[in-house]
């Protein structure tokens, strides 16, 4: 039979501010993945333009091989002040099938699949796609309001801008649907990766770059971010939006729709909107 492996993890409570300075610290002393966790369960809605949001206390958990030297580990995080909350044995399972058991194939409207790895493929328009570090592949509400309007439309031939693409999954799957050009932008080197990595999987063809460059009006832009940067971004936006063009706005908290409508409907006529568990997504046509 074969031998039976251990992982152990390290949870150390942490302050925002000696947050990089924790992980290295984990990382150099051989941990195989860091997740950061909130501490406090304290929401973070709209975190400043271009920066990530981290809690103010965090929970960041190690996780080590059998091998590793533990109590020399944890006696050097306790040094250095922090507080080692917990060293607990993690029995080896199969992980592939634990993740199979979170992630599933899920379904947008009639036709738009989003499929991970290792199921078999859905009758239907099936954008090939695992969960990873870029946000975006169907398990937000404000994704999945994107794809279901997708889902509805007609983009045969199309121009298509993904402003805030994550994982690439809408600029994808519009052009599955037909789309003739897509042009995928985020802020995020690693959304940028991602989104290309994502569109070779799928065996598409995308523009896939950094805010910067000049971009040609779209018949359908989609802008899946926040409302924040939704509200700066708006007259960008706009001139990104062919005239008679739509754009979706996604990523609105509800309590937010009077705010958002104030800032678009000078420019644009609000001609859709859907509601999903506290988020919204409107449609502005020029």
């Amino acid at each position: 039979m074969p031998t039976e492996v251990h992982w152990f993890n390290i949870t150390v409570v942490s302050t925002r501010d000696r947050l990089v300075s924790l992980e290295d610290r984990l990382w150099n002393q051989g941990a195989v993945s860091v997740t950061v966790e909130d501490a406090t369960d304290s929401a973070i809605y709209e975190p400043p333009l271009g920066e990530q949001p981290i809690w103010q206390k965090v929970v960041v958990t190690g996780l080590f091989g059998a091998d590793a030297r533990l109590e020399e580990i944890s006696a050097a995080l306790k040094e250095e002040g922090f507080e080692v909350a917990l060293v607990d044995k993690v029995k080896d399972r199969a992980w592939e099938r634990e993740w199979m058991n979170r992630f599933e194939p899920m379904q947008f409207g009639n036709q738009l699949w989003v499929c991970p790895t290792g199921f078999d493929k859905p009758r239907g328009i099936v954008i090939q796609m695992d969960p990873g570090l870029a946000f975006g592949t169907g398990t937000h509400e404000t994704t999945r309001l994107c794809l279901e309007y997708l889902d509805g439309l007609d983009v045969t031939g199309w121009s298509v801008l993904d402003y805030g693409c994550g994982s690439g999954v809408l600029g994808i799957g519009a052009v599955l649907k037909g789309a003739e050009s897509v042009v995928a932008i985020d802020n995020d080197p690693q959304a940028v990766t991602t989104t290309q990595e994502n569109a070779e999987r799928n065996e598409v063809s995308l523009e896939v770059s950094m805010p910067g460059s000049p971009l040609e009006p779209a018949d359908l832009v989609f802008a899946n971010i926040l409302a924040g940067p939704l509200a700066e971004l708006a007259s960008q936006l706009l001139n990104a939006t062919k005239a008679g063009g739509l754009l979706v706005l996604s990523g609105i908290m509800s309590s937010q729709k009077e705010w958002m409508v104030g800032v678009y409907e000078a420019e644009a006529n609000l001609v859709d909107e859907a509601e999903l568990n506290g988020w919204i997504r409107l449609v502005w046509q020029r």
